[in-house]
């Protein structure tokens, strides 16, 4: 009997044997656990509690560096990342916000507001009001009045969602309103350097951006995002 075998049974029995005869944080080839190789051949539930019931380390990573809360994120396992969190699971990361299974999450908005205690992480899902508000901000046809707006914005929820839902092609203007208003939170910020190319308006020489003077406000964006991020927890 081995775990690589069990894994794809879907037997409760049989797993119910494994734990009782296996070691039940064997690492696999690849560093990953039992628990690891359940989530990844999406065993039922009821067996992946078996395992969890048998105290078994939920912090040890892969050579991918992935923890089983990853995993369950990577394979979209809400349920299991519920009972996860009941474990108690780890939800920070030594190397930052953007090595935590919550960044991870961040296309799947649902999976990741289950791992809103994660230090630093923001509600991606909005309510109705708050959807309206963002909306009506970015609809906004007057960049001068989009400013004006977002320079207003009290929450850290919606600035976030303005953020990632606006056009960057419209200008540096809304967005530097953005990152003036107190509310905005460090993950906001990484977005915009990210959204922005940040790291291309960095290496802009003064001969480049002399060439249009809209690129100014760039470089000088990306210079600000940067100075505030360097006392990020990345």
């Amino acid at each position: 009997m081995e775990w690589a075998k069990v894994c794809k049974t879907k037997d409760i029995e049989r797993v119910r044997e494994a734990v009782s005869k296996l070691d039940v944080n064997e690492r696999d080839v690849r560093g990953r656990t039992p628990l690891m190789l359940f989530l990844t051949n999406r065993m039922p539930l009821e067996a992946i509690k078996l395992l969890l019931a048998q105290n078994i380390d939920l912090e040890v990573r892969d050579k991918l560096g992935d923890t089983a809360l990853k995993k369950a994120v990577k394979f979209k396992q809400a349920e299991v990342l519920s009972l996860l969190l009941a474990e108690g699971v780890d939800l920070q990361a030594p190397e930052g916000i953007t090595a935590t299974a919550w960044y991870a999450a961040r296309d799947h908005r649902g999976i990741a507001d289950l791992l809103l205690d994660t230090p630093g992480a923001i509600r991606l899902t909005l309510q109705a009001a708050e959807q309206l508000q963002v909306e009506s901000i970015l609809y906004e046809e007057s960049l001068d009045t989009m400013c004006h707006e977002i320079s207003k914005v009290s929450s850290a929820v919606i600035l976030h969602a303005i953020v990632n839902g606006y056009n960057w092609d419209d200008g540096p203007e809304p967005m530097l309103a953005a990152l003036a208003n107190p509310v905005c939170a460090p993950i906001t910020m990484m977005d915009m350097f990210e959204l922005m190319e940040g790291e291309y308006w960095l290496e802009q020489t003064e001969e480049e951006l002399a060439s249009s003077y809209w690129k100014r406000p760039w470089k000088e964006m990306a210079e600000i995002l940067q100075e505030k991020l360097k006392f990020c927890d990345r």
